[in-house]
Formats: structure tokens, sequence, C-alpha cells
């Protein structure tokens, strides 16, 4: 009986998968994970730089290692006493480090030590530019990482870079992969972040997410899958939004009120709009960030008139390489 039921399910398995092959087939149909690969939720296994923080929910973990994963084409990771780094450059120039914060664009996934923008910059400079981006940061939590690296080092020049319409709906989230991380809430009428122990009663009101173990059971299962995404689970638990997260132009503000508070005499917002998002909506999101930026006296670098010229191809192909010519002649002229 036990084999019946057990075959029957793997056949309608089968006939599912069969069906999601042909219904998302492109003209070529070369893509056969569908049939070669037994894990359903195409779980991220490439985070293994991250470890658990409770000030900040999580952060970098000392270590190097080399990422084989698809995409990151064996990129080279460095990090040390809690920042990414290039070991391979040492500048000379004696003058007050500048701190890069922000998610993934400033931290660099998929690219090796010295091919982040940060590395870049130090190149140009000659002088130390640490790298404190963090994958999956939001601009709330990005800044509160500046807070406690502030904590040991002075630094001249505080660059807070936001992508549009990807790194300000971050700070709704009381979690990434398995860590908790800090959400913006309103509160009594007033905006704050949750706690370490906040967000972690929030990710444990998630049955799929606080029971992992019950989707691991049906991880090879598609049919499974379409199942547990009705309860948030996506093989990775990402993306709970805290019942009374912020809205994200409240966000904007909040974030942007505590980049001013840093005890930082230059403070600026790299505003980075993707190429192929380039249009009316996100101008509009990066005026309103340059907007809240000058009510709270914050200078700001929006590449978006620069780039919209240039070739595709040429951004494309050493975008982190064309952006940071741009950022150096803009931060020129500030003398940090």
């Amino acid at each position: 009986m036990f084999t019946a039921i057990c075959g029957l399910l793997l056949s309608v398995e089968l006939v599912y998968r069969a069906w999601l092959y042909l219904h998302n087939c492109d003209p070529a149909c070369y893509n056969i994970a569908l049939f070669a690969k037994l894990d359903a939720f195409n779980r991220d296994t490439i985070y293994r730089f991250l470890a658990r923080d409770p000030d900040v929910g999580y952060s970098l973990a000392d270590g190097t290692l080399v990422v084989d994963e698809p995409g990151w084409n064996g990129a080279r990771i460095t990090i040390h006493q809690g920042v990414r780094v290039n070991p391979d450059f040492t500048p000379t120039s004696g003058r007050h480090p500048i701190l890069a914060i922000g998610g993934s664009f400033v931290f660099g996934d998929k690219v090796s030590d010295d091919e982040t923008w940060p590395a870049i910059l130090e190149r140009r400079l000659n002088r130390r530019v640490v790298n404190g981006g963090v994958s999956g940061y939001g601009p709330v939590q990005a800044v509160l990482h500046a807070e406690k690296l502030l904590k040991s080092q002075a630094y001249s020049l505080v660059i807070l870079s936001i992508v549009v319409f990807v790194d300000l709906p971050r700070d709704r989230y009381v979690n990434f992969l398995r860590f908790h991380r800090p959400a913006v809430i309103r509160d009594d009428w007033r905006l704050r972040h949750t706690t370490f122990e906040e967000s972690g009663k929030v990710i444990s009101e998630n049955f799929a997410c606080a029971h992992p173990w019950v989707p691991e059971m049906f991880s090879w299962s598609h049919m499974a899958k379409r199942f547990f995404l009705r309860f948030g689970y996506d093989g990775r638990c990402t993306n709970i939004t805290h019942p009374r997260a912020a809205t994200v132009d409240e966000i904007r503000e909040f974030a942007i009120e505590r980049m001013a508070a840093l005890p930082v005499n230059n403070k600026v917002i790299l505003v980075h709009i993707p190429r192929h998002v380039f249009g009316g909506f996100s101008i509009e999101e990066a005026r309103k960030i340059a907007d809240a930026a000058g009510r709270h006296g914050v200078r700001v670098i929006d590449v978006y008139n620069d780039l919209k010229n240039k070739p595709l191809l040429e951004i494309l192909k050493s975008e982190n390489e064309v952006l940071t010519d741009l950022i150096v002649r803009k931060i020129a002229a500030m003398a940090p």
C-alpha cells in the first residue's frame, strides 16, 4: 500500500514537472533543470560569509572563501574585522578612510575583492575605502551598521548607497534567509526599528519558517513548493513583512534622518538606478531621495544623468568601473 502511494505521488510529481516545463518552455526548450535537479526550491547556498549579529540582525563573518555557485564565477571574498577588504592593494595615503555602506551593490555580489566599486574607488584615490556593504541590507540596516563601525574607527566621509526600488522595501522585512533583521515599524505614532528578539517573534509566527523541517521533507516536490509558497515559505524564508511595517516613504525619511545624525562631517547618499529600470518611476523615486536628503542637509550623488547616455554594453561590461569614475569626479570637489 505504502509503495503504491509513493508511486502515485511520484507519477503526479513527474506529470506536474512536465507541465511546468512545457508551460515555461522557450523556443529552444533547452532548460531541463525541472527533470535533472531534485531540489525544487533552488535555495541559495552562497551566503556562507554571513553570521548572526544581535545588533543589526546579521553581518559579515571573518574569513576567505571562493564562491563557485552559478553566476559567481569563482569570486573570491575576503572578510577582515567585519568588512570586506581587497588584500591585493594597500593605499599609501594617511588621510582618514572613507566608509561605503549599503546592500549587495556595495558589498559586490558576484565579483571578487578587487572588482567591487569601493575597491576600485580605493585604487583611484590611493586612499583606504572601507567596504561596509552587506548583502540584503536595506538603508536603515546599513546606517545601523555604520553606527556600529563608527565606534571603532573615525571616517572623513560616509557614502550610503541606495538602489531605487530595491533597497528601501527591505527595511520592512524581519528576516533575510535564516537571519533576523531589524524592520522599521510605526509604534505609538513614531517610527522605530525592531530589536533582534521582536523580529524573531514575528518569524516564529510564520509556521513554515518557524518549522523549516516540515517543508524540508518535501524539498524535492514542485507541487509541495506551490503549496508552501502560499504560507510565505520559498525555500529560504525571505521577506516576511512585519505586520506594522512602515511605508517606503516613511522608511526613506527615517533612513536619511539617521544618516544625517552620524557623527561624521561629510555624508553622501549615492542614488543608483539600475539600467534595466531606467524610467519615470525610477526618476521620481530618485527625486524623493534627493528631496529628503536636502531637508536633512545630506548631499546626494545621482549618477542617472551621467549613465543614461552611455551605451548599455559599456555599462554591462564594466558597471563598477564606470560608476567609480563618476563617483571620483563628484566627490573631488567635496575634499573630505
